[in-house]
């Protein structure tokens, strides 16, 4: 389960960063760096505005892109859970109202299995070492496998609506 979480959460990083690049082309704060002013401040600092602003979103430590990844795993899991709990109940005949305590605890069950198994001691880093040397073919497959885990898991969420009383 630990590989598992580490794959999904590589290639949802993967993919907000790569949405990030792509958005680059579209910013128009991109621009600011060809003011004459700050383009001499950034080359007094050996930069440039692009890589500064790909290192806030790209750092595999505290950038933006490992954090939305992050609270993307969680999500996931924490509707899988739901969804479970929900399916899983109507099969003894028991029907509950979903109360906010019970999203709070499905989020902190959530939270709690992405902390050890994902974010605790920063395992997800040697794994993103391991999964950088992947080849494209093993990396289309993790991606078809990420998102059927996505896809699966919001599925079951809204299927287990259906055991509402």
């Amino acid at each position: 389960m630990e590989k598992f979480f580490n794959i999904i959460h590589y290639c949802l990083y993967k993919t907000h960063y790569k949405m990030h690049l792509l958005a680059n082309k579209l910013n128009p704060f991109i621009l600011l760096a060809r003011i004459p002013a700050s383009k001499r401040k950034f080359q007094e600092q050996g930069t440039t505005l692009t890589e500064v602003v790909n290192k806030i979103w790209g750092d595999k430590r505290y950038g933006f892109s490992i954090m939305i990844s992050g609270g993307g795993l969680a999500a996931s899991v924490s509707f899988l859970i739901w969804g479970a709990t929900a399916t899983l109940s109507s099969l003894f005949d028991f029907y509950f109202y979903v109360k906010p305590v019970h999203v709070i605890v499905y989020a902190l069950a959530s939270y709690t299995t992405c902390h050890f198994t994902v974010f605790k001691g920063d395992k997800y880093l040697l794994y993103f070492r391991q999964f950088d040397k992947w080849s494209k073919t093993a990396q289309w497959k993790y991606g078809l496998l990420t998102f059927a885990f996505i896809a699966g898991s919001y599925i079951l969420w809204l299927y287990s609506f259906r055991f509402l009383p």
